[in-house]
This record gives structure tokens, sequence and C-alpha cells, in this order.
């Protein structure tokens, strides 16, 4: 009895050993994070796992404690540690929005603190300046609102999808906008976000699955975007 004991206690001490393990790179190394929206397409399709590295732009612990993969839990406080450095125009980010408190957004960070932003008949304006678009961005409607068209979601003194502005970012802030400029919820929507906010750094696509119902099983898997490198 007491041999058995002894046994499940080491067991145990494994166990909690692993799970200790998994939560220390989770939170501050890397994180593997499941886009399922088109809002970064191009760049990042629908059905892919991006790999963000926590390093770079600091480690931020849990906002939730809960059970995985239900909606058990609740909030907690999290802290933002230092990175080895500040986030930078164009990276891509996976960040935690007012739009929903438990799931990520991945976005591209496009204005800093203290810049101001503007779009003009869908081109992007920052401190007056065309804002060097990504090599996957994409306007999937051809049709631009005009000046004074509501656009749902946004704020009618704000503008619209397509022009939108002028806005100033705060201190501490950054302006975030998807790469499929006409279908993506971005700053647009639901204004600047924290620096704190930023989880990690979006780096490689890690796995593709096209999850479309129609296409046989085998044919799912996106092989040749596995381990693409983000830019």
């Amino acid at each position: 009895m007491k041999t058995a004991m002894v046994r499940l206690f080491g067991l145990t001490k494994e166990i909690l050993g692993v799970i200790l393990t998994v939560m220390v790179i989770q939170v501050g190394l890397l994180q593997a994070f499941y886009v399922p929206t088109g809002s970064m397409e191009g760049t990042i399709l629908p059905g892919e796992f991006v790999l963000a590295d926590k390093v770079t732009l600091g480690p931020r612990t849990p906002d939730w404690l809960g059970i995985p993969w239900t909606n058990g839990g609740f909030p907690i406080p999290a802290v933002k540690l230092p990175g080895l450095r500040h986030v930078e125009q164009g990276d891509i980010v996976v960040v935690r929005t007012p739009v929903d408190r438990k799931t990520p957004f991945v976005k591209r960070v496009v204005a800093l603190e203290a810049q101001v932003i503007e779009i003009r008949d869908k081109v992007l304006l920052v401190d007056g300046e065309p804002f060097p678009q990504p090599k996957h961005q994409q306007h999937v409607d051809k049709a631009t609102y005009p000046v004074g068209a509501p656009s749902p979601g946004i704020h009618p003194s704000m503008g619209n999808r397509d022009n939108w502005g002028p806005y100033k970012v705060p201190d501490d802030h950054v302006f975030l906008m998807g790469d499929n400029r006409d279908d993506s919820v971005d700053s647009r929507y639901f204004g600047s976000v924290h620096e704190s906010a930023i989880i990690g750094r979006a780096r490689l696509i890690a796995l593709s699955i096209n999850n479309a119902a129609d296409i046989p099983l085998i044919e799912r898997l996106r092989l040749r975007r596995f381990v693409t490198v983000l830019d």
C-alpha cells in the first residue's frame, strides 16, 4: 500500500511538472493561436495556426483562468513584462481587444502613439504619408464607400470603412488593421488598443487546414503553407 502511494505521489509530481513546464512556455516563450476568420487574408488564411513569439515584445501573463476549451472560468488581472524591443509599425501581433475578452485577434500594427491615422478612398495614410502596403494586402470589395456613407459598427463621427479619421493614436497605444482591408473588424471599429494588450508577435504559420465541408479530408491540409514565415 505504501509503495503504491509513493508511486502515485511520484506520478502526480511528474504530471504537475509537465503542466507547469507547458504553462511557462506558453506564458513566456511561444504559443500557437488558431485563426478562424479571413481578416488577415491573404497573409493568413482562415484555418491556420499561427505561432507567436512572446519574447520580442514582452510576455503577458494570462488574463483568464478557467477550464481549457470551455466557457468555464473568470477574468484575472494580466501583467505585461518587458520585451527585447518596443512594438513597431508593420508587426503582426496577437492581441486582446474590446470585442472579445477571451478570443485574441491577429492584426497588423499600422500606427504607434502620437501618429495620425486617416483613410481616404481605401488608401491608408499615417502622418499624411501612404502606409507601405503589406506584400499580401488585399481589397475584396471593388466598391468604395464615399464620405458620409455609414458603415455598420463604425461611429458616424469617424467616417466609414473606406474614408475614416483623422485620428491621433493615444500614448502607449497602437492602431491595428487587418490585411484584408474590406473585411476586417479592427481599430476602425473598436479603436486603438493599449500596448499591454499585445500577447505576442506572430512569426510563422505552423499549420494550415482548409475547413471547407465540401473538400475531402485528405485535401484539407495546405502543406505548402506549413512553416511559412510571416512578414
